[in-house]
This record gives C-alpha cells, structure tokens and sequence, in this order.
C-alpha cells in the first residue's frame, strides 16, 4: 500500500513538471538577480542560500502538491482511493517522502551550483543540523498547504486561497522585497509569518549559529504539529 501510494505521488509529480521546473527555476533565477549584490557584498550569498531553499520548498509544497490534490478533488479521482484501505496519514507522509526527496536533490544542486560560480563554502557546516531543520521546515509548509487543499468544502475554492497564500510567503519571504525598506505596519508582519520564521531557523542551522537562540524553532515546530493534525482532521476524499 505505501509503495503504491509513494508511486501514485510520483507520477503526479512527473505529470506537472512545469511545476517542479518553476520550483527549481524560481530560486536560479532570483541568484542571477541578486547576483550584482553577492560581488558586492561577499557575506551576501552565505546568508541569501537558505531564502532560496525556502523558495524551492514553497513552490513544490503549494504548487505541486497541494494544487494536485485540489485538482485531484475536483475531478473526482480520490473518491477511488476512498474505496481503498489508504488512509489520510499514508496519503501525507507518502507524499512527504516523494516531495522531500526532490527537495534534497534540488538542495544538492543548488549548494554545488553556488560552490563554482559563487565560492559559497561549503565546509564547515553542520549537516546533520542543516538537514533536519529542512526536513522540519519542509514538512511545516506541506501542511499548510495540505490544510488549505482540503479545509474548504468546495475544491473550486481551494486553488485559489493556496496562490493567494503561497503569492503572500513568497513576496514576503524578504527576498524580492527587503523587509528594512517596507513600512513599519508591514514589517511586523512579515516578520512574524511562516516563512519568515522558517527563513531564520534555516539560516541559524546553515551559519551554524544556535538554532535555539530566539523562538523560532519553538514556532515553526508549533506550527508543524497543528497544521499536521488539521490537515487530517479536514482530509477530503472528494
């Protein structure tokens, strides 16, 4: 049953690759953005890197699987997996698998891509910390996004509350907009969304500072566990 369910997520991945391209795309092409600011500033792309993976994890945990599983409830395909033994936690966490493995591919890519034209060092960095912190925050967004997928009774409406949420992360994931430059109503609350949170508690554990320092591996944990547990109690077959 898992094995059919991890397959089941991959040919939903395979069949919308413009979504994993504009995942892996979006990020590439905010480094060739940005890549003036990086010769000027030496430190910049160090603390640039985990914006960019937060990036690549939004698009691929809202675009791709969240939207395919409101598709999925809008044509009707999930009722058959309702006359099936699947359970709402397989559905998830077999999902989870099959979009955290691209992310760490994706992860690999970037961090070699950086290393040769940007000589982002990669040594000296805590990689066990590095990746469970991913893992985490990986997993915090899915389920926000799961949530949003099934929370809305009718399925036309939740295509449309998972851009208008993923479009708000991403603007305000401080890295097209600066947050210093924006007014002070806004500020605070760009400083106190996921992404944020999300953004701070990666760039801790990629510049190896103490990822307990502040509050947000407290809030993005906090935020895991209930989204984790909304997004089954309102999982929708249909």
């Amino acid at each position: 049953m898992i094995l059919g369910m991890l397959k089941y997520h991959l040919l939903m991945l395979i069949r919308e690759p413009a979504n994993m391209f504009f995942g892996f795309g979006l990020p590439f092409l905010n480094l060739f953005l940005v890549s003036g600011t990086s010769e000027e500033n030496p430190d910049f792309m160090n603390i640039a890197f985990p914006i960019f993976i937060v990036i690549a994890v939004l698009v691929l945990c809202f675009t791709d699987s969240a939207l395919s599983h409101a598709h999925s409830r809008q044509i009707k395909f999930l009722r058959r997996l309702r006359m099936t033994p699947v359970k709402p936690i397989t559905y998830i966490h077999t999902g989870i698998m099959i979009r955290l493995g691209v992310v760490l591919i994706f992860a690999v890519m970037f961090s070699m891509f950086t290393s040769i034209f940007f000589d982002l060092n990669m040594t000296n960095r805590n990689w066990f910390s590095i990746l469970g912190v991913l893992v985490l925050v990986f997993a915090m967004f899915y389920f926000i996004g799961m949530f949003l997928a099934n929370v809305f009774k009718n399925a036309r409406t939740s295509p449309n509350a998972l851009n208008i949420v993923f479009w708000v992360f991403i603007l305000l994931s401080n890295a097209f907009f600066p947050i210093e430059a924006m007014p002070d109503i806004m500020q605070t609350i760009t400083q106190n969304t996921p992404t944020i949170y999300a953004i701070s508690l990666l760039q801790s554990a990629w510049l190896g500072t103490d990822i307990l320092y502040g509050n947000s591996l407290i809030i993005v944990s906090c935020i895991t566990v209930v989204f984790g547990l909304l997004s089954l109690k309102f999982f929708k077959y249909e």
